[in-house]
């Protein structure tokens, strides 16, 4: 009887004696200032291998990407390496004859990738053809790797440029010639930090030469960390001032970040440094986009742990400025340039009857890519101020393991508020919003969460009263608040 007693008073203590009132949960008001406008946004979308198209059954797996999640920019990868043209039978005039490349790009590698950006380009996506992965040791240096025939591997790569619009009738406004030649083999070819600028000239300079100047380039999709000393010449050359489009860096990591302390979060990254660099250069009209962002755990023990990881370093990467961020990757697939099957997409691919399944890193993508669309500008967000005389006011601050993030269309008639909770309990949020154009205020906003039991799930639709929504979010959660709506699948 002893022994029951001191378990009830133990059960009590953690769960609280019946009758009483439930912990109040922490509440905080928030402003959309839609008029305090910050970057353009470019697109969100995924990295795509046409390996899997298999005459055509790829199609509703595409489908669902673009018309689902939200995709709206591809990095479409035809072959997966920098080597489909041999060396030995380039002619003397530097080109390959025109019958050895009907043969390749018209076999059938190149034939899938051909429709695969056909039909994605019919759904409306903006898909732009990469290149990566390992060149013939006869372009390189003695270690097999480094990168020293820029103007060979330039007219392969202009040739699959030129095959793909001339012969193929492919429309596309930007090209990326290189991967993560900071790292090398297998990702791509290792370029020295001083040849990055010759490299990129080289491709340029064919580019003139096949016809192909209305191209633009996306460069140069540097693996992590971000080194200003490799962009810095490119950033400064002025022949190269409206041939890139876009310049280009890749995030990963494998653990937690320590996102809980304003250093990671709050202070300037390498990638905000690249964004404040590209402004104050020639080349001020180009975006920095983020080509390719994830996890690296393959062990698919952890998946709500890498869907939190790889959103929570989108929004971070948005925080910092930048205008597109690409997911790695569509779907589990082979990766030609290391030869091994990788489990990094957003869909689970099952080999045997060749079905996709979204797993929850695919549900945590859509409360961003669905809701915020191209054109769209990031907006602030007014968060409660912190008391000056409390010198803890940092730990006692309500929002410092909340995350918000704010967009709204060009026209003001839209808006988008997404955020990330980390509070081990319910957050009541007052979210004010002004700026907008007066239609926007009559519409209803709907609130989509992906927790660990909810993907994407639209949880309610409510008006905002006088220009004020009150949403409840649970502990650790990834929300949207939006005017959009999301179509049922």
């Amino acid at each position: 009887m002893r022994l029951a007693g001191i378990t009830a008073l133990v059960v009590a203590s953690i769960l609280g004696t019946p009758g009483e009132p439930a912990e109040p949960a922490l509440r905080a008001a928030v402003t959309v200032e839609a008029a305090k406008r910050f970057q353009r946004i470019d697109g969100f979308g995924v990295n795509v291998t046409p390996a899997q198209w298999r005459e055509g059954a790829l199609k509703p797996t595409l489908d669902l990407l673009v018309d689902d999640l939200g995709t709206t920019l591809v990095r479409l990868d035809c072959y997966g390496k920098a080597d489909w043209l041999d060396p030995a039978k380039r002619g003397s005039d530097g080109r390959w004859p025109e019958a050895y490349l009907a043969e390749v790009y018209r076999g059938r590698v190149f034939a899938e990738c051909w429709d695969t950006f056909r039909h994605l380009t019919a759904k409306g996506a903006d898909v732009h053809l990469n290149v990566s992965g390992r060149v013939p040791a006869a372009w390189t240096g003695p270690d097999g790797q480094t990168l020293q025939d820029f103007d060979a591997y330039a007219e392969m790569a202009v040739s699959l440029m030129k095959w793909a619009r001339e012969k193929e009738g492919l429309r596309f406004t930007t090209f990326a010639p290189f991967n993560e030649t900071n790292l090398g083999f297998p990702e791509g070819p290792k370029v020295r930090d001083a040849d990055v600028l010759p490299a990129v000239r080289a491709v340029v300079k064919r580019m003139d030469a096949a016809g192909l100047g209305d191209v633009k380039l996306v460069v140069a999709r540097d693996a992590p960390p971000v080194s200003l000393a490799r962009f810095g010449p490119m950033l400064q050359a002025a022949d190269l001032v409206g041939r890139i489009s876009a310049f280009s860096t890749h995030t990963y990591g494998d653990g937690d970040e320590g996102d809980a302390t304003p250093g990671w979060y709050d202070g300037e990254s390498e990638r905000a440094a690249l964004v404040k660099a590209v402004a104050t250069s020639p080349h001020k009209g180009s975006s920095v986009w983020m080509t390719e962002y994830g996890d690296l755990d393959q062990t698919g023990l952890i998946e709500w742990q890498f869907a939190w990881r790889t959103t929570r370093r989108l929004l971070r990467m948005l925080a910092d400025g930048l205008q597109a961020a690409v997911a790695w990757d569509a779907f589990d697939n082979l990766h030609e340039h290391d030869g091994v099957w990788a489990t990094y997409g957003l869909l689970k691919t099952d080999r045997e009857r060749w079905t996709y399944t979204p797993k929850k890193r695919y549900f945590a993508a859509k409360q961003v890519y669905r809701f915020v669309r191209p054109g769209w500008h990031r907006v602030a967000v007014a968060l409660p101020p912190r008391d000056p005389k409390d010198v803890y006011a940092g730990w006692h601050d309500p929002m410092r393991h909340v995350r918000l993030l704010a967009f709204a269309s060009p026209d003001g008639s839209d808006v988008t508020l997404v955020g990330m909770s980390r509070v081990e309990g319910d957050v009541e949020l007052e979210v004010t919003l002004s700026g907008l154009a007066p239609g926007a205020m009559a519409k209803r906003l709907a609130y989509y969460r992906t927790t660990r039991t909810d993907d994407a799930r639209l949880v309610e639709e409510k008006s905002a009263e006088n220009g004020v929504a009150r949403i409840s979010i649970p502990e650790a959660s990834i929300f949207t608040v939006t005017t959009l709506r999301s179509p049922t699948r």
